[in-house]
């Protein structure tokens, strides 16, 4: 069968891949997990600053969610190649070393995300909270410590705006920030930082 060629929520089949490699022993599930990180970080286009541009809706979901199942693989003996550097650079990028010098999690970094799309931040403190508090161009109220934006919506470094309207690129939900968070976990545990 083809090589899957992402890791999301819809789509876990390089995860499963994995797991039956690390649990199983068989070659031929290690085999299709090392095609997997191959084919990701060697095969799919990339900006020019190196981020894996898997899909346009959540970029950086994509580009942790890969890099964690790929360092799981490569912590557990499944892979015979190593792919920690190319994970850690998604990783490195996501934090702010790109050529924005921008971090897209928010609170990290001198520059980040100010305008995330997320209700409860766009609202004042007090008081109510209506469409004219979330359609503002004003930075958002309270700052979301920690969420992880969608990012670039192409191979295009600078195809992202700071715009609280752009879902694309702004929204943050738990599943951006799980496989990212993950991902520097493992990084931790391989010895980076």
């Amino acid at each position: 069968k083809a090589v899957v060629s992402t890791q999301s929520t819809g789509n876990k089949a390089s995860a499963a891949l994995i797991l039956l490699a690390v649990e199983t022993g068989e070659i031929a599930y290690a085999s299709k997990a090392e095609q997997f990180c191959n084919k990701i970080f060697n095969e799919t286009p990339k900006t020019n600053d190196g981020l894996v541009f898997i899909q346009q809706w959540g970029s950086l979901r994509h580009a942790s969610n890969v890099a964690y199942a790929c360092l799981y693989a490569e912590s557990k003996g499944v892979l015979s190649n190593s792919y920690k550097a190319s994970a850690k650079r998604q990783i490195d990028y996501i934090l702010g070393d790109n050529s924005r010098d921008f971090s897209y999690l928010i609170g990290y970094g001198d520059s980040y995300p100010l305008r995330p799309h997320h209700s409860s931040s766009s609202c004042p403190s007090t008081g109510s909270c209506g469409w004219d508090d979330f359609n503002s161009n004003d930075p958002n109220p309270h700052v979301l410590y920690g969420a992880l934006v969608g990012g670039p919506k192409s191979a295009n470094d600078y195809d992202y705006e700071d715009k609280r309207n752009d879902y694309i690129c702004n929204e943050v939900t738990t599943d951006y920030n799980s496989g990212f968070q993950s991902a520097v976990a493992a990084l931790v545990a391989m010895g980076e930082e």
